[in-house]
């Protein structure tokens, strides 16, 4: 009798333990751990900096890079993307505004793209007045049926100043303005002519 209760014990004890093992497995796979860091992670990582009398700031970032050095481009460049998505948005408020009041239909589609257009040409003048402040990277290794995988996870604060901002709306409406002149685009060329009134002249 003790015998076989000893046996069962023990067979209990080996499937609890290998139920163990093959759960532990089903867990490995997939999961990740953060291996190196470059050093505390910086508050602004959750929360972006807010604007102040001279820079807006934007938070760039990059995850699952597969090298540090691509990690580190692509949240530039994701930056910077992201201060051309503020300069065209509100290149974009602005000029629909003036369309309003001068009285142009908003179905007008080769009007409403001038502007676009226009902003799209920013990329150099915006990259050159961005200002890198700080970077933060983590190296994160996952397991994956194929093995052990290493990536990268980049963040970079930069700030941009609002002087810039400033010049880069007013350089995307003179060029436009010079564009619908050679296009003859009266229309266009009306709107751009009553936005430009508002601009700082560089």
């Amino acid at each position: 009798m003790y015998s076989l209760a000893k046996f069962l014990i023990l067979l209990i004890a080996a499937s609890i333990l290998s139920f163990g093992c093959s759960a532990s497995k089903l867990d490995v796979i997939g999961s990740e751990q953060i291996i190196e860091k470059s050093g505390d992670k910086p508050g602004w990582v959750k929360k972006i900096p807010k604007e102040n009398d001279e820079h807006y700031f934007f938070r760039g970032f990059k995850t699952n890079a597969l090298s540090l050095e691509d990690g580190l481009t692509d949240a530039r460049s994701n930056a910077i993307r992201q201060v051309l998505e503020m300069i065209q948005s509100q290149g974009l408020v602005d000029y629909k505004k003036v369309r309003v009041e001068t009285g142009l239909a908003e179905t007008r589609e080769d009007v409403g793209s001038v502007t676009e257009d226009g902003l799209k040409i920013l990329s150099k003048t915006v990259a050159s007045g961005v200002k890198e402040l700080e970077s933060y990277t983590e190296k994160v290794e996952r397991f994956t049926p194929q093995g052990v995988r290493y990536y990268y996870n980049v963040y970079t604060l930069v700030r941009y100043p609002q002087s810039e901002f400033e010049k880069a709306v007013a350089l995307a409406a003179s060029q436009q303005n010079a564009e619908m002149r050679m296009q003859n685009n009266e229309q266009a060329q009306d709107v751009l002519d009553e936005l430009d009134k508002g601009l700082p002249t560089y």
